[in-house]
């Protein structure tokens, strides 16, 4: 097994020890419910199933929340597991802020608990006992009714919002069921392109990982462009990570912890000598993998894709540094 990109006890780590619980990915979850005719929610990564005889649900609410009050008196909540496209959803109840249902569409469940709309599913519980876990109290909930409708969930993982997707294992399988079910069918290339890209991180991220690099994708990603970008911001990083700015952020600490960047006051990344050493490491592997993945494609044609996709990036940066100017 390889070493620890970061290991310790929580103490001593909390960030860490934070990182590390982002591994695990989860759906995202507005908790909703009504005490003395007020109507009170909050976004949760917390749920989980507990049992299907009878049918038990919990979720864990931090004692600091505004919301605490109301939910530990609560005779009944609702669980809406939001889906891919509410991420507005997730972060307006994410805040502490009063009236949060005030222009908001929704409906009513058991107990008068808010039920939110074109959510992924909901679970509507009368809540049957609650435990103390540290700064925060777990509450336990029998499912009375429950919804699913035909959406996709919204997923939060490693600090970020995320969608599902098939693992490229499986999408490799249908590739070839659909080259053999569809021939002569045409594909748009952008989706080609996402298809193409997704096989090629998966392989070089599994690559690195057995030959203990000790970085994720992400972590490498953002080494590579502070290489390209020597001195810039996070903010102008962003457009080369694919991620929003907390979760680069995460990323962001994550390498500054290892040692393998600096950022000053004016907040301008710089790779340490360290990432320096790193940023070889990885080029040099990843040029490794892409002779082994593109080991059948000729010479001539890898040639024309390097200068397509090269054509393709240098245009859009011009266009954008016109739009800024």
């Amino acid at each position: 097994m390889k070493s620890p990109v970061e290991s310790g006890t929580p103490a001593a780590d909390r960030g860490a020890f934070r990182r590390t619980l982002g591994e695990f990915a989860t759906g995202v979850t507005v908790i909703t419910t009504t005490v003395d005719g007020a109507s009170y929610g909050l976004t949760s990564n917390s749920f989980s199933s507990v049992s299907l005889d009878p049918p038990l649900v919990l979720w864990s609410i931090r004692r600091e929340s505004q919301s605490f009050a109301a939910f530990e008196a609560c005779t009944h909540f609702a669980v809406n597991v939001l889906a891919d496209d509410q991420i507005a959803l997730s972060q307006l109840f994410a805040k502490s802020a009063p009236n949060k249902f005030q222009d908001l569409v929704h409906g009513r469940g058991r107990g008068d608990a808010p039920l939110l709309h074109g959510i992924a599913a909901s679970f509507e519980c009368r809540r049957t006992c609650a435990y103390e876990g540290g700064d925060h109290l777990i509450l336990v909930g029998e499912v009375e009714t429950f919804s699913r409708y035909d959406r996709a969930p919204l997923i939060f993982s490693k600090g970020r919002y995320a969608v599902t997707a098939n693992h490229p294992d499986i999408e490799a399988l249908a590739v070839e069921t659909r080259a053999s079910s569809q021939e002569g069918e045409s594909e748009v290339l952008s989706n080609l392109m996402i298809r193409a890209y997704s096989l090629i991180a998966a392989e070089v991220e599994r690559a690195r990982m057995k030959a203990g690099l000790g970085l994720t994708l992400m972590q490498a990603r953002l080494l590579r462009a502070c290489a390209a970008n020597p001195g810039s911001t996070l903010e102008a990083l962003l457009p080369e990570l694919l991620l929003d700015f907390n979760a680069s952020q995460n990323v962001l600490g994550a390498l500054i912890s290892l040692g393998l960047v600096t950022a000053d006051s004016q907040g301008r990344v710089r790779l340490t000598p360290a990432g320096e050493v790193r940023v070889k490491e990885i080029i040099a592997h990843a040029r490794q993998c892409e002779e082994l993945l593109f080991r059948n494609v000729p010479a001539e044609e890898l040639a024309t894709m390097n200068s397509t996709l090269s054509r393709i990036i240098d245009g859009n940066e011009a266009a954008r540094r016109a739009a800024a100017g």
